[in-house]
C-alpha cells in the first residue's frame, strides 16, 4: 500500500510535465531518470535526433535496465517493455487534475503512466538473478511515425528477443495491430489578388470540435467539416464572398478540433450574411462550435487567394474520405473497432505563399502501405490536373505497416496506433498490452485514468515480467 501512495505521487507529478510536440520530452525523461535511480535501476540517454520542423529538439529515449547493461548486437536476449513519454494534445486547453479516483488530461492513458506503471512492477526484480534481463524503455515522438522507436531499434542500442509495447488494451494482450499514415501537401497558390473590389464587410468564424483518437471516431467532432458546411450552406443561398484565410488543427492522430476562416463580402450582402448566420446557428450551436466575429469595414487593399485554391482543398478532402470509405469495405472483426480511420487534419498558410495541407490515415493491417501510398499519389494527381493552375508538392511524413499475425489471441485487437510494426518487420515477437481503454477518451478533452485500473496493471505486469525473466 505504502508503494502504491509513492506510485501516486510520482504518477502526478509526471502528468503535470508537458511533453508534446512543442515542448519535447527532456524535462519528463530526466524526472523518471531520478525516479529510476532512486529505486535501483541503471539507466541510459539516447538523444532522439532529427530534422523535424514542428517537433522539438528535446527528444529522448530513455532505457532503465534490470540487470546487465550490456547489449550483444549480435545476440537477441532480453525482454523490451516499451511505451511513449509523449502526448498528442488538441488545439483546445485540456486540464489537468488528480482526484481520489484518478487521473486526468493528456498522456493518462497515451503510454507516459503506464510506462510507470512498468517501473514499479519490475521491482521485485532488481534484487533477483534472471535468465532474462528486462529492458524498460520510454521513448520519444511516437505522433512523429514512432520516431523514438524506430531511432533505439536502429541504433541496436537494445537487441531483444521478445518485446510487449504499449497499446490502451485494459491489460489483455494483443497480437494484431493498425498501420499509420501521414501525407503532407504543399500547394504553390498564385499571386493573391491585392484589391478588394467591393468586398469590404469582413466575417472571422472560428467553429471548435472535439478531437479524439482515431480509435473513436464516432464520438470526435470535426471543426474544419463543421465550418466548411456553414460556409458552403451560405454560398448555396447566394452569398458570394472572398477568402482571405483558411486554417485546421488539432492534435497528431486525431481529427482537426479547430478551424476558422476570414471571409469577405460586399456591402449590399453583408447585413442579409448576418441574419443568415442568426438563423443557421441556434443560440446552443452558436455558443457550443462557433465564435463569429463580424470585423467591419475594410477600405482596401485587402489580398483574397483563388476562391479555386479553396476548390482544391475540398477536393482533396472529398477524396481522402472517398479512399477511407473503400478501405471500409473491407471492415476486420478481429478488432474491436473494425473500420480504417482518417481525417484531413491540418490546412495552414505558410510564409512562402504556400498552403498547407496534411492527411493522416489509421488503417487495418489487411490492407498494404504500399497500395494505399500509390493509390493516393494518383489521386493527388489526378485532382491537380484538372486545376492546372496550381503547383504542389506532396511527402510522406511518416508510415507504419499494421500488424496481421497469422494466430492471433482471441482477445480483440485496439485499433489504436502503436510502434508494433517496426518490430513485427524486424522480426521481433511482439504483444500489445497497456491499461486504459480507447473509451477513455485518448487525445481528447476527457482524457483519463482510474488509479485503480493503474494499481491493477502494476500487479499485471509484475506476473508478466516475474514469467518472461525466467
Amino acid at each position: 500500500m505504502q508503494i502504491f501512495e509513492k506510485f501516486k505521487e510520482h504518477a502526478a507529478r509526471a502528468l503535470n510535465i508537458s511533453s508534446n510536440s512543442e515542448s519535447g520530452n527532456e524535462e519528463l525523461v530526466r524526472y523518471y531518470q531520478t525516479i529510476l535511480h532512486d529505486l535501483g535501476f541503471k539507466t541510459q540517454l539516447q538523444e532522439v535526433k532529427h530534422a523535424i520542423d514542428s517537433l522539438s529538439k528535446r527528444q529522448y529515449n530513455l532505457i532503465a535496465f534490470t540487470s546487465d547493461t550490456l547489449v550483444d548486437r549480435t545476440t537477441r536476449k532480453g525482454v523490451l517493455f516499451i511505451n511513449p513519454l509523449d502526448t498528442s494534445s488538441g488545439t483546445i486547453p485540456m486540464k489537468v487534475g488528480v482526484d481520489e479516483g484518478g487521473l486526468h488530461g493528456p498522456g493518462s492513458v497515451q503510454g507516459k503512466i503506464d510506462f510507470l506503471c512498468r517501473v514499479y512492477a519490475a521491482l521485485d526484480l532488481l534484487d533477483h538473478r534472471h535468465k532474462n534481463p528486462l529492458y524498460i524503455v520510454g521513448t520519444a515522438a511516437s505522433h512523429f511515425g514512432m520516431l523514438g522507436s524506430r531511432f533505439l531499434i536502429e541504433s541496436l542500442l537494445v537487441n531483444p528477443k521478445e518485446v510487449y509495447t504499449f497499446s490502451p488494451t485494459e491489460l489483455k494482450k494483443c497480437k494484431k495491430s493498425p498501420g499509420h499514415l501521414s501525407f503532407g501537401i504543399d500547394i504553390d497558390s498564385p499571386a493573391r489578388n491585392r484589391d478588394s473590389r467591393g468586398y469590404n464587410r469582413c466575417v472571422q468564424i472560428a467553429a471548435r470540435g472535439v478531437s479524439l483518437d482515431f480509435s473513436t471516431p464516432k464520438d470526435a467532432v470535426n471543426a474544419f467539416d463543421m465550418l466548411i458546411d456553414l460556409l458552403l450552406s451560405g454560398a448555396q443561398s447566394g452569398f458570394d464572398f472572398q477568402w482571405n484565410h483558411i486554417e485546421a488543427r488539432g492534435a497528431e492522430c486525431a481529427n482537426p478540433d479547430f478551424a476558422t476562416v476570414k471571409i469577405f463580402l460586399t456591402a449590399f450582402q453583408f447585413e442579409d450574411f448576418k441574419q443568415f448566420l442568426k438563423e443557421k446557428l441556434q443560440p446552443e450551436t452558436y455558443a457550443q462550435n462557433f465564435v463569429i466575429d463580424f470585423v467591419g469595414v475594410s477600405e482596401g487593399g485587402t489580398s483574397f487567394f483563388p476562391t479555386e485554391l479553396i476548390e482544391v482543398i475540398l477536393e482533396l478532402d472529398h477524396e481522402w474520405k472517398r479512399l477511407i470509405e473503400g478501405l471500409n469495405q473491407f471492415p476486420n472483426d478481429d478488432f474491436a473497432y473494425e473500420y480504417s480511420s482518417g481525417a484531413m487534419t491540418r490546412v495552414f498558410p505558410k510564409n512562402s505563399g504556400k498552403f498547407h495541407v496534411s492527411f493522416e490515415l489509421r488503417f487495418l493491417p489487411q490492407h498494404q502501405q504500399a497500395e494505399i501510398q500509390n493509390h493516393w499519389k494518383q489521386i493527388v494527381k489526378g485532382v491537380f490536373e484538372k486545376h492546372s493552375l496550381f503547383h504542389y508538392l506532396m511527402v510522406m511524413n511518416c508510415q507504419v505497416q499494421g500488424v496481421d499475425e497469422i494466430d492471433p489471441m482471441k482477445t480483440k485487437n485496439v485499433n489504436y496506433s502503436s510502434d508494433a510494426g517496426f518490430f513485427h518487420k524486424g522480426k521481433f515477437p511482439v504483444t500489445l498490452i497497456g491499461a486504459g481503454s480507447t473509451r477513455q477518451c485518448p487525445k481528447g478533452p476527457e482524457e483519463h485514468v482510474r488509479w485503480a485500473e493503474l494499481e491493477k496493471a502494476i500487479q499485471i505486469y509484475r506476473e508478466l515480467m516475474l514469467k518472461v525473466s525466467g
